[in-house]
């Protein structure tokens, strides 16, 4: 049992060391997107697939209660699923049909190989000509296909959804806390 947690451990540590040496610019670039689009007055919305769904929401929570700092809310939504909706697939891209607009920012957290609730919201949001934040592991499936020139990948080191989920959790964290400290205390990169 004792070899079981030292090795959980450990490859959750590994992880982290690998992303945060290989990951650093393009979470970078993920804030200095956000941050521009949220004083353009665009709105973020977020969502997520399988064990990714709480961290679409938690991310949302986030931005409008605050990471680190108490401020004004963001604009920003979690998406998810309706009772009322005929298709549980269509019901996150129909969301985003009704109520994004262009320059506007979609952050589609996806931890598992097909997930198709989460590809149609990007590919409704392309037609809305939004912008896609996709922060994925190694094995993302058909949702680096979907992204353009403008848009960006944050891909984690790994493919045990597990382990993404647990990134993207801290990504979540990480990403929040830059563009606080990007917008309301002046922090350089």
């Amino acid at each position: 049992m004792r070899e079981f947690l030292k090795n959980y451990y450990n490859e959750s540590i590994q992880i982290q060391v690998a992303a945060s040496e290989t990951l650093a610019d393009v979470l970078t670039d993920a804030a200095d997107l956000l941050v521009s689009s949220l004083l353009a007055g665009q709105r973020v919305f977020s969502c997520g697939d399988g064990q990714s769904l709480f961290v679409a929401n938690h991310f949302a929570d986030l931005l409008l209660q605050g990471a680190e700092l108490e401020r004004p809310p963001f604009p920003a939504v979690a998406l998810g699923g309706s009772p009322s909706q005929i298709s549980e697939l269509e019901s996150i891209a129909r969301q985003v049909q009704a109520i994004g607009s262009q320059g506007d920012i979609l952050v589609a957290f996806i931890s598992e190989r097909q997930s198709e609730r989460v590809h149609q919201a990007m590919e409704a949001a392309l037609s809305r000509e939004m912008t896609i934040i996709a922060i994925t592991g190694t094995e993302s499936g058909d949702a680096t296909g979907l992204l353009g020139p403008a848009d960006i990948e944050i891909q984690i080191p790994a493919a045990n959804p597990a382990r993404i989920t647990e990134q993207q959790l801290f990504i979540s964290h990480l990403l929040c806390s830059l563009i606080e400290q990007q917008i309301f205390q002046g922090g350089a990169h």
